[in-house]
């Protein structure tokens, strides 16, 4: 069971860090969530929406955008930084909103689905989302076959070079960074992409699940 006093305390902490990369492991793939978000989009909720940058980026497509996440410093980063005024801010756990059936025509997140429980937020998404709504997951997986230590293993190298290129230094975040980061990532457990399948298949079982480059899982579906 995640406990959520630790995870708004990890997150707190990251929200205080100097100098973040402008490239990293999430946002590389925004554009690529973005695809999914037809313009004129009604509404669309961001679970777990850290310092706003993927918030910001779906105001220019959705009418609204209502931005959650659990730790109070990323709400205030966001709401500073990454404001507009179809963009509404809620610091609080999602499992403790409530939204009507049928409300929302995208749900959104990045690496934050392996914080919650999984079959909750596919029977939410299934619930929520409008006819012809999306449910769009960007999260980590666990390796547990052949293909994932061989796809992500090579990741390395590629993750170097994206660094120079985007961030100019040969790693994503200086020592305290990393030092933060690692703390956090000791109370992390993720699913494989075995496991994340077999739950998809039994609430939304056309759900595309596809492995990503760096050490990351996309899940898309559209409620029909």
């Amino acid at each position: 069971m995640e406990n959520y006093d630790i995870v708004k305390k990890d997150f707190n902490e990251i929200a205080g860090l100097d100098n973040e990369p402008k490239w990293n492991h999430n946002n590389c793939y925004f554009p690529y969530l973005l695809r999914y978000v037809p313009t004129g989009t009604e509404t669309c909720l961001d679970i777990g929406c850290g310092k706003g940058e993927l918030s910001v980026l779906l105001s220019k497509t959705a009418k609204k955008v209502v931005a959650v996440d659990i730790a109070d410093k990323m709400i205030e980063y966001a709401r500073a930084n990454n404001a507009a005024e179809n963009i509404e801010y809620i610091c609080g756990n999602i499992l403790d909103m409530d939204y009507a059936s049928s409300s929302l025509d995208i749900i959104i997140s990045t690496a934050t689905a392996h914080h919650l429980p999984y079959d909750w937020l596919l029977k939410f998404a299934k619930d929520k989302l409008r006819f012809g709504g999306k449910l769009l997951l960007l999260d980590l997986a666990k390796a547990d076959s052949l293909a994932d230590y061989l796809i992500w293993g090579f990741a390395a190298l590629p993750n170097v070079i994206m660094n120079v290129f985007k961030n100019g230094k040969l790693h994503k975040d200086d020592l305290h960074a990393t030092e933060v980061w690692r703390r956090h990532e000791e109370h992390d457990s993720y699913m494989t992409l075995k496991e994340i399948r077999s739950l998809a298949a039994q609430y939304i079982p056309d759900a595309e699940v596809k492995r990503k480059l760096f050490w990351r899982y996309s899940l898309i579906w559209e409620k029909k």
